[in-house]
């Protein structure tokens, strides 16, 4: 729904494709299944085709995301941003965010995969090159690790469809700041600090906020690893089951 509703992530060929190949297979479908019900209600507004047939089947956290464990090893404290250079990433308001948040010169703001010239030179002209740092590719069985060492995840998208990165934090005790829009809050609940995407200062706030309050971080922590519990690989997968075995009970034979 990304390429839908994200300009950025368009273009009329793809507008093509889903006006026509992908709108035809939701109304030739049996059932759709989709990860949240935010992108249930948007495949229900985007193609027309009934609810009833559109199911959502969530998506799970692997036992790797848990407390216990290793740390990244990097040597400073630093709050974290999972993610890809997509303008829906919403990384350029983070970064001056963080700039602006008047915390220590020893924190820095780590982020997945490598830096742009566009956002290098953005990070220069906000003064904190020395404090923002790209961890390049982190292979899958070392992300635990960097959450873990993570003062927070600070992940105010502007878009998704899940918001993987949220449960996973909240998986391995990290406090997270995230957005009030799209999916985002579905997964959160109430174990986040909730932020407008489209304010740098509210960002600000609740990065200042989430390092500074001990109490608060010890609250995010307990809820995050309950609202985490609430979400599994093993429900998602006996969900699916659940749709094909009424799917062939009731297909005509």
């Amino acid at each position: 729904m990304s390429h839908i509703y994200c300009a950025e992530n368009s273009s009329p060929l793809i507008r093509l494709y889903y006006a026509t190949v992908a709108k035809r297979a939701a109304y030739r479908a049996s059932n759709i299944l989709t990860i949240s019900e935010f992108t249930r209600k948007q495949i229900v507004e985007w193609s027309g085709v009934p609810s009833e047939k559109i199911f959502n089947v969530s998506c799970g956290v692997d036992p790797a995301y848990q407390p216990a464990g290793d740390n990244y090893g990097l040597p400073f404290p630093y709050l974290l941003c999972v993610s890809n250079r997509k303008r829906h990433k919403n990384e350029f308001r983070l970064i001056e965010a963080f700039s602006r948040s008047g915390l220590s010169s020893e924190i820095r703001l780590v982020f997945t995969g490598q830096s742009t010239a566009e956002l290098s030179d953005f990070i220069e002209r906000n003064s904190v090159t020395p404090r923002v740092f790209f961890a390049g590719l982190v292979p899958e069985e070392k992300l635990p690790a960097l959450y873990r060492g993570a003062a927070a995840l600070v992940f105010p998208s502007l878009y998704e469809g899940f918001g993987l990165p949220v449960l996973e934090a909240m998986a391995c005790g990290t406090p997270v700041v995230t957005s009030n829009v799209t999916a985002l809050p579905e997964v959160a609940g109430d174990a986040a600090l909730l932020v407008d995407p489209t304010s740098v200062q509210q960002i600000a706030e609740a990065i200042r906020q989430i390092v500074r309050d001990t109490g608060l971080r010890r609250q995010l922590k307990d809820k995050g690893l309950s609202q985490a519990a609430r979400f599994s690989w093993d429900a998602t997968t006996a969900a699916v089951h659940q749709i094909m075995a009424n799917w062939i009970h009731d297909k005509p034979h």
